[in-house]
């Protein structure tokens, strides 16, 4: 069963909180386990109608938003069947002209590179974690320097920035690499922002996060 969101927010708040206390790394790690335990649990209560809608009102906040008018070269992700829905805004920025990339992750190295794809009828494989990745054939492996904008998936925000992924760490090391030139920018279903997440020294915030209600500037 799903705590109400009143004790979830204070259930998390205490774990933070001990956190706080006593520094310790491996509290840190149990209160991020919680939270991706129970963001998991509610996410996948969501009926797909609901799911659908949802994603397009943040895809309709995505284009609205002045960082996305002003980009060119864009990271998105693609999405795994409870995220945010991703395919829409894809496809409307790829009739916008801008340039779309996706991530491709090196399990070895713990690392994403990143693809250009022209389109979404290219070739695709289910990797790690069942995500898709362009096929071999359709790898188009470029610097992530060029990238302008990230859309960024997670399983729990707080409205400072602070993000909890799925818990391997692509991401954080990707946005060090990428640079503070490319815009930030979370996307989740309102429930999944909370009013504080845990975060560590190795975690990067992001700057602004999208849901189906409302936009957040961190």
């Amino acid at each position: 069963m799903c705590l109400p969101r009143n004790d979830r927010n204070r259930l998390i708040i205490g774990l933070l909180a001990n956190f706080i206390q006593t520094g310790n790394l491996r509290l840190l790690k149990e209160s991020k386990t919680s939270i991706r335990k129970e963001m998991l649990r509610m996410r996948d209560r969501l009926a797909e109608e609901s799911i659908k809608a949802m994603s397009a009102r943040i895809a309709g906040r995505l284009i609205d938003l002045e960082e996305y008018r002003k980009s060119r070269n864009i990271l998105f992700f693609l999405s795994l069947p409870r995220e945010v829905q991703t395919r829409e805004m894809i496809e409307k920025s790829l009739a916008l002209g801008k340039k779309v990339y996706v991530p491709v992750m090196d399990a070895a190295r713990k690392t994403l590179e990143i693809s250009q794809i022209p389109s979404l009828d290219i070739e695709f494989e289910a990797k790690q974690f069942g995500v898709l990745e362009p096929g071999p054939a359709d790898q188009k492996i470029t610097s992530p320097s060029v990238i302008d904008f990230v859309l960024v998936p997670g399983l729990a925000f707080d409205r400072k920035g602070g993000r909890i992924g799925y818990g391997a760490g692509y991401y954080d090391s990707f946005l060090r690499e990428v640079g503070s030139h490319a815009a930030r920018v979370g996307v989740a279903f309102h429930f999944q922002v909370l009013k504080t997440v845990p975060q560590s020294g190795a975690d990067v915030p992001v700057q602004k996060i999208l849901t189906e209600k409302v936009t957040i500037s961190c």
